[in-house]
């Protein structure tokens, strides 16, 4: 469903189905399955997000390993027990969610100062974050999988977001071609430099999210 950097999906009522799919970096494993079976509550409810939350922050511990970022599925993420950063947290949280039947969506993000930097030909650090938006109660909301943080007053039409712009929405990472952080770092900053940010909206601007 990816449908290339800087586009959006097409939200017809068919695409909750196929945001119920996984794409190969998702695909669930027992554990998974067996994870999601014992997270009781309905797949309607944001209790159910908050409790695929809270099983993540109690049974992944986190390790600081470039080398692996971005190259792993989500079976290879919930076996090791480790996760690298926000990548990593999201392709699992998606999994685990599908698997609860609640569509879910993988976003991609860059951050607007890393932006800002970059056309000014300042060399800085890649910086970045990885959303998700779910369907609840007939309606998309946004979930930052690592920050813990829910987010039901969000414009899914709008790319900015808050001190991110968003620029990649897929079933997984994946599916957008990038397999490496090396991939990853060289997309953000293409993308970056030819940026023309008074293209996005205002809906989501003032959304407050602090964690990197």
């Amino acid at each position: 469903m990816f449908n290339g950097f800087f586009k959006n999906i097409d939200y017809t009522e068919d695409i909750k189905e196929e945001f119920l799919k996984n794409g190969q970096q998702t695909l669930p494993n027992d554990k998974i399955s067996n994870t999601a079976n014992n997270i009781q509550g309905d797949n309607c409810s944001i209790i159910v997000i908050n409790r695929i939350l809270y099983w993540m922050e109690n049974n992944l511990k986190h390790e600081n390993n470039n080398s692996i970022k971005f190259t792993r599925t989500a079976s290879q993420i919930i076996n090791s027990g480790i996760y690298t950063g926000c990548s990593d947290f999201a392709l699992l949280f998606e999994s685990i969610a599908r698997e609860k039947k609640i569509p879910t969506i993988h976003l991609q993000t860059v951050r607007k100062k890393f932006v800002e930097d970059i056309q000014n030909n300042i060399q800085t650090p890649t910086k970045g974050h990885h959303f998700c938006e779910c369907y609840i109660n007939n309606k998309w909301i946004l979930v930052d999988p690592l920050g813990n943080k829910i987010l039901k007053n969000y414009n899914n039409q709008d790319f900015n977001l808050g001190e991110y712009y968003i620029f990649s929405k897929s079933t997984d990472i994946f599916e957008t071609g990038i397999r490496s952080i090396k991939e990853n770092n060289n997309v953000i900053r293409d993308l970056s430099l030819g940026l023309d940010s008074k293209s996005f909206h205002r809906a989501n601007a003032d959304i407050e999210i602090i964690r990197e």
